[in-house]
């Protein structure tokens, strides 16, 4: 990111809390992150203007190599630019479908539903939309200086065979659908029965093939995975997270789908289950993904998970919780608005407590991260909560910034 964007990512600092990972956790635990204030004011400010002071929900975002980041918005798509300023790129704000000039552009996003999966992906060919409630991947982009959207892939009636081609406008996608692009604009598409490639160009779309036996919950049953987000590294690899059957895949440059995490896990033993190897790991109706951009670290929120887990990309070592707070179904409370505002207590352990204290940062959900990997997470779902940073005060956002720091003694 140009550090025109970094002027602005300190400015808006007006509440820091510094995370350490815990010692034990491998050879990642000096990581420290930040959290500060992002966008979506707790006085639900106006639409557009300097980041930390506009209101407007965030459920989704991506970062492009100008410094920019562009959110999902209602049915709007928004963008951030580089010196910090929020204002509207596309959408009328009521669901339909019409491509066409940006302001003018309908989506159908399908926000607040359970399974209803959407994500944006930058690549240097524009800004995806997973249009669930189209069945379409949609691209933003700029055509003689202004925006524009259109249909990247979707809306047909053509089934594939895996090794099939054809043109992008012809492919039917079924059930919950995902995109992540790559840094040299290839984008990958899943859905419910596996996955695709489009080429940077738009023109052909190949369905690779199903998801890995190992997803299937029997023995000579295709698997379908309810792909919720998806995001890529810049190594070529994308990466997707499934909200029940709960699973990470990651999907390397010579088009291998690799069972990256998670597992199928009786219910009645759910709860007693925490991190470990990736593929031993249980992970709680996941909804949301962010990768490292160096392909180092895979971060999976969401669901009946209020925290952080971060999966070694490679597959190696163990998962662990970046954030500990605990899962609120077995907590003696559940956050609302009523205990007020969360409270984050810095260096403490153990779960949520009866006052209403959290011990760690609660993230209902990750919306994504920048182009240096910083992630950002959500609690939108309890609108009358934020978070208290204990030793700085009140966050003045529900959406926050969790700004990544460089490792004691990296150079």
């Amino acid at each position: 990111m140009p550090r025109t964007a970094l002027t602005w990512l300190n400015r808006i600092s007006l509440a820091a809390l510094v995370l350490h990972v815990p010692p034990a956790v491998a050879d990642w635990r000096q990581e420290r992150w930040v959290v500060e204030d992002f966008t979506k004011v707790l006085g639900e400010g106006p639409d557009g203007g300097p980041v930390a002071q506009a209101g407007g929900d965030v459920h989704s975002m991506c970062a492009d190599q100008m410094g920019r980041l562009f959110l999902s918005s209602g049915q709007f798509i928004d963008v951030v630019t580089a010196e910090g300023m929020r204002s509207r790129v596309a959408g009328t704000g009521q669901p339909g479908y019409r491509d066409g000039p940006a302001h003018e552009a309908q989506f159908r996003l399908g926000f607040k539903s359970y399974y209803g999966a959407h994500n944006l992906a930058c690549g240097p060919n524009g800004v995806f939309v997973s249009d669930g409630g189209n069945r379409r991947i949609r691209r933003l982009h700029k055509r003689d200086g202004k925006w524009q959207v259109d249909t990247w892939a979707g809306g047909g009636k053509r089934r594939m065979k895996p090794g099939d081609t054809a043109a992008p406008q012809e492919v039917m996608f079924r059930g919950t659908i995902s995109v992540a692009v790559t840094t040299s604009g290839q984008v990958t598409v899943a859905d419910d029965g596996g996955y695709f490639r489009v080429s940077p160009d738009g023109r052909t779309i190949r369905y690779v093939g199903p998801w890995p036996a190992t997803m299937a919950p029997k023995t000579n049953v295709a698997p379908k995975l309810n792909v919720m987000m998806g995001d890529a590294d810049s190594r070529g690899s994308v990466y997707f997270v499934s909200r029940t059957p709960h699973f990470v895949v990651r999907i390397d440059p010579d088009d291998a789908a690799v069972h990256l995490a998670g597992r199928f896990v009786e219910t009645r033993t759910r709860l007693s289950i925490g991190d470990g190897p990736p593929r031993e790991a249980f992970f709680d109706t996941p909804s949301s993904l962010a990768v490292q951009p160096d392909g180092s670290a895979v971060y999976v929120c969401g669901g009946d998970e209020y925290d952080i887990r971060r999966v070694p990309a490679d597959g190696t070592g163990t998962t662990a919780t970046l954030m500990n707070n605990g899962r609120w179904g077995i907590a003696s409370v559940h956050p609302n608005r009523s205990r007020g505002p969360a409270v984050v207590k810095a260096g403490a352990g153990g779960r949520l407590r009866p006052e209403g204290e959290l011990t760690g940062l609660m993230v209902s959900h990750l919306i994504g991260r920048d182009a240096e990997g910083n992630l950002y997470g959500s609690i939108n779902f309890w609108t009358g909560m934020t978070q208290f940073v204990e030793g700085h005060g009140l966050l003045g956002t529900r959406i926050f910034r969790l700004r990544r720091e460089p490792a004691r003694g990296s150079p």
